[in-house]
């Protein structure tokens, strides 16, 4: 893994620098430091960053979740979060910019190389349905899906089960159920294996 650049947001220098180590010891590069939101920014601009390991709160504040937002929306570039919080409440937050992992603190060293490790393949298992734009699904359709409906078939990409999906777009199992039925008539499929064999081509 020498060729991955990892990005570290940690306000507390120590801990930063400890990850640090423990990058370079398992012979991953460090892209940088960032110890502040307009730092973490800076870097992600400047600077090639295959992983990015976030504290989410930085001084006084949660900005870390405002970056999460960022790498998830704009820069798509894979990330776990390393925090000392794990109450429902920032769950919650978490959630909705879709980290790759999440590490409580205290952690072990080893437990960060499996966080990168584990998030870069979640990240690479991803990519291989990038293909499927809600443009691109949409010339197999009898009918163009909705943006909502476009989000379901990714998750179905995903493998995910409906509860999975219900709990991922925080809509109840009944919403879901109906999606797929919308789905399934618009692209004209019986199965989800059909659905997905007929997007991949």
């Amino acid at each position: 893994m020498t060729s991955i650049a990892i990005l570290i947001i940690e306000d507390e220098p120590l801990i930063a620098e400890d990850i640090k180590q423990t990058c370079l010891e398992n012979k991953l590069s460090v892209a940088g430091i960032a110890y502040t939101f307009e730092d973490a920014i800076s870097i992600l601009e400047e600077k090639k960053v295959d992983y990015v390991l976030l504290d989410i709160q930085l001084g006084d504040s949660n900005d870390g979740l405002e970056i999460g937002k960022r790498l998830s929306q704009e820069y798509f570039i894979p990330f776990s979060y390393i925090t000392s919080f794990s109450d429902a409440k920032t769950l919650s937050h978490v959630k909705l910019t879709k980290p790759a992992g999440y590490l409580t603190k205290p952690f072990r060293n080893r437990d960060i190389i499996i966080q990168i490790e584990l998030g870069l393949d979640i990240a690479a298992r991803l990519k291989k349905h990038e293909f499927a734009s809600l443009k691109h699904i949409n010339k197999f359709s009898l009918v163009e899906l909705s943006q909502r409906e476009y989000e379901v078939v990714l998750e179905i990409c995903k493998g995910k089960s409906n509860l999975e999906i219900s709990e991922t777009l925080f809509v109840s199992m009944n919403t879901i159920k109906t999606h797929l039925k919308n789905i399934f008539s618009k692209l004209d499929v019986k199965s989800r294996t059909e659905l997905i064999n007929k997007i991949i081509g």
